[in-house]
C-alpha cells in the first residue's frame, strides 16, 4: 500500500503538457470576431464607393431599354392581330423622353401607349416607325423599309457615355437591342 495519498504513478503536469496558451492560438490565425469586424468595415467601404460611381440612370437604362422595345413588339402584334397599321414614335426626345405606340387610325384606339423614361435618360432624335397588317416594318406612305431603324437610349455619367440602340430589322420586322 503507498504511504502517501493520491496516486503516485500519475505525473505531475509539467510545462510541456500545459494546454497551449492565448498567444500561441493567435498566431496560428484570427478570430472570429476579427474576420466579421473586416467584413463589415469593406462593406461599408464599397457601399460609400459605389454610390459614387453608379446612379440610378445607369442601373435602370438596361430595364428602360428593353420597356421601348417591348413597346415596339406590342405595337407590331396589335398591328397584325388588329389587321391595321400601327404607328412608334419618339414623341419627345432628349432627357426622360418618351416612345408612344398608336393606331394610324383618325381616332385613338383603345390600346395606344407609352413608355416615358427616367433618371436623365436620354431618347434619340425624332421619328417614326410604323408596321403593317403583316407586322413589317414601313414607312408613312406604307412602302416596305429598305434599312434598319433605330431607337437609341442613354445615359453620361461623367466622360462616360452608356448607350443602348434598339433595332427593328427591315425585312423582318426582328426587334433586338445591342449595348
Amino acid at each position: 500500500m503507498l504511504s502517501e495519498p493520491g496516486l503516485p504513478w500519475i505525473a505531475k503536469p509539467g510545462p510541456d503538457m500545459h494546454a497551449t496558451g492565448r498567444s500561441k492560438r493567435r498566431s496560428a490565425g484570427v478570430t472570429l470576431l476579427e474576420v466579421i469586424f473586416t467584413v463589415v468595415v469593406l462593406a461599408i467601404l464599397v457601399k460609400f464607393a459605389m454610390m459614387k460611381l453608379v446612379t440610378p440612370g445607369t442601373l435602370t437604362l438596361p430595364t428602360q431599354v428593353q420597356s421601348v422595345a417591348d413597346l415596339i413588339r406590342r405595337a407590331q402584334s396589335l398591328a397584325v392581330v388588329r389587321g391595321q397599321r400601327m404607328s412608334v414614335s419618339v414623341t419627345t426626345a432628349g432627357a426622360n423622353g418618351s416612345v408612344a405606340a398608336a393606331c394610324v387610325a383618325s381616332a385613338p384606339c383603345n390600346t395606344d401607349a407609352s413608355v416615358t423614361v427616367s433618371q436623365g435618360v436620354v431618347v434619340g432624335s425624332l421619328g417614326t416607325l410604323y408596321f403593317n397588317s403583316l407586322g413589317q416594318p414601313v414607312n408613312s406612305a406604307g412602302t416596305a423599309l429598305s434599312s434598319d431603324t433605330s431607337f437609341t437610349l442613354s445615359y453620361q455619367t461623367g466622360s462616360t457615355n452608356t448607350t443602348y440602340t434598339v433595332t427593328v430589322a427591315a425585312l423582318t420586322g426582328r426587334v433586338s437591342i445591342s449595348p
